[in-house]
């Protein structure tokens, strides 16, 4: 997904919504942005506080809208949508 999309999909969403990753199951918080290789990397932590949809707005701003968007992983797994849930956006 390409960051203007996720951007334009989620402009009309309650911009206070924490932002988690969910795989196998299993929620981790996105706690930080790194751009990385022309791609931004969401970067989740096992515990921490997650970034708002607003804060992640905020911070890239000044990034391109082509931009991928990929979970920070080795190898980098690319984000392909998100889902609302109990008042938290589950990205996957």
């Amino acid at each position: 997904m390409r960051l203007i999309d996720f951007k334009l999909s989620t402009a009309d969403l309650v911009q206070q919504l924490p932002l988690y990753w969910e795989t196998k199951g299993q929620l981790s918080p996105v706690t930080d942005l790194r751009l990385s290789n022309q791609q931004l990397l969401l970067v989740t932590t096992a515990q921490g506080t997650p970034m708002t949809l607003d804060q992640l707005n905020a911070r890239t701003r000044q990034v391109s809208g082509a931009t991928p968007l990929l979970i920070a992983a080795t190898p980098p797994v690319p984000l392909f949508g998100y889902r609302l849930s109990d008042q938290r956006l589950l990205l996957g």
